[in-house]
């Protein structure tokens, strides 16, 4: 609930969630990573310069990686395919024809969560 009103208030959670129109790529994985906080007066934060990293299905080391950018945005170029997206955790994912696909990680209690959007 918390992140459904933090996507619906982005003022009020201190940032834009919007951030389809920065997205350049075509096809694969991009989203939005936040260093969360539970305290009170504490606003959540765009995480900047995180590593993220995608896996591919019987390929030994990272398939492609990259660093989110000063918005706490990350895209990374993929083509069809199931993958795995890591950067604190991993989630599993999947390209299917010429789309793009957005998961939004939040830091928080327990390591955090990716989301697909």
């Amino acid at each position: 609930m918390r992140y459904v009103l933090c996507a619906l208030l982005a003022a009020g959670c201190g940032m834009d969630r919007d951030i389809e129109s920065k997205i350049t790529i075509d096809q694969g994985v991009y989203g939005l990573l936040v260093h969360g906080c539970n305290s009170a007066g504490c606003q959540d934060q765009v995480d900047r310069g995180e590593h993220v990293v995608v896996y591919a299905p019987g390929q030994s080391g990272a398939y492609a990686q990259t660093t989110s950018d000063g918005d706490g945005i990350f895209q990374i170029n993929l083509p069809t395919g199931d993958y795995t997206l890591c950067t604190s955790s991993c989630t599993p994912i999947a390209i299917t024809g010429h789309a793009t696909v957005r998961y939004d990680w939040t830091s928080g209690p327990g390591g955090g969560q990716w989301q697909r959007l």
